[in-house]
């Protein structure tokens, strides 16, 4: 049984785990959008000019595709290897663990990008993107104001950016209206009245957490509605087969790990502070 200090370390080690192993299957046996930026001419042609290389034998030369491959291969070896530093609790890796933040933020941007710079599409990666930068900051400081903070802070951005996209602040992607679909049988005027509901409630979710008096429901909403988006990836996969859930959406479930354990760890946090309270009145 886990010793009560050590549940919130194990919280966010399982956390940052999930992200970077579920990024790194995907460098390494599916797509990520890196090509946006390494085959976006209006970004590299004032390099190519300076240097004097031929943009079309950039893109057409068929080495350029294998470069391109074997280094979103690496990056793939590079994030199961920091996984492996944040589930065992190699304090030596911080810096790479550091690294393999930054790389988040800097993939966070590019999917934004691709998704033609919508801030939603960015900051709907918060818990992902911020929990290798969580659980350094816990190596370093260990439970404190400021962790709970950040922790705060990065679930509250991860269910406003969905609920941008599921009110219709921006296009609703056709993904969330599959899903809605798929899982629950219905037509598209009903999954698109759905996903308004859901993407009211989190907002108000995202407002009522720093209310410390109705945090513990929102907090409950988050850890549910972030289980079951995550679920939802492969649920709508499921009349394929348990083999092929696994093998092709498994990862996507996987990488949305923080989207719910982040908001247990603010649960438990906040159960130890009232426990806490209880004790020192009793002691007075």
């Amino acid at each position: 049984m886990l010793e009560q200090r050590n549940i919130l370390e194990t919280l966010l080690r399982f956390s940052a785990f999930f992200v970077l192993i579920g990024r790194g299957i995907q460098h390494l046996f599916f797509d990520v959008p890196i090509r946006i930026l390494l085959w976006n001419e209006s970004l590299l042609s004032p390099l190519f000019n300076l240097f004097g290389w031929s943009w079309r034998s950039y893109v057409t030369n068929p080495l350029t595709d294998f470069l391109i491959n074997l280094f979103v291969i690496l990056i793939g070896c590079f994030l199961c290897v920091c996984s492996l530093f944040a589930i065992l609790n190699l304090r030596k890796g911080e810096k790479l663990l550091l690294l393999s933040g930054v790389y988040l933020v800097f993939l966070s941007a590019i999917y934004m990008s691709a998704k033609f710079f919508i801030p939603a599409q960015f900051i709907e990666y918060s818990a992902q993107m911020f929990s290798p930068f969580a659980l350094l900051l816990y190596w370093r400081r260990g439970e404190s104001e400021r962790l709970i903070l950040f922790i705060r802070i990065a679930v509250a951005l991860t269910f406003i950016g969905h609920g941008a996209y599921a009110l219709g602040i921006f296009p609703v992607p056709g993904n969330f209206i599959d899903m809605v679909i798929n899982i629950l049988g219905c037509d598209e005027s009903f999954a698109r009245n759905f996903l308004k509901v859901m993407g009211s409630l989190d907002f108000l979710a995202a407002i009522l957490l720093f209310i410390p008096m109705l945090s513990h429901w929102a907090l409950g909403f988050c850890a549910m509605w972030g289980v079951l988006t995550s679920l939802a990836r492969v649920s709508e996969a499921s009349v394929f087969g348990v083999s092929h859930i696994l093998s092709s959406m498994g990862h996507e479930f996987i990488m949305r790990g923080p989207h719910f354990i982040l908001p247990v760890v603010l649960i438990y946090c906040a159960h130890k502070k009232s426990l806490q309270r209880v004790k020192a009145f009793h002691i007075n």
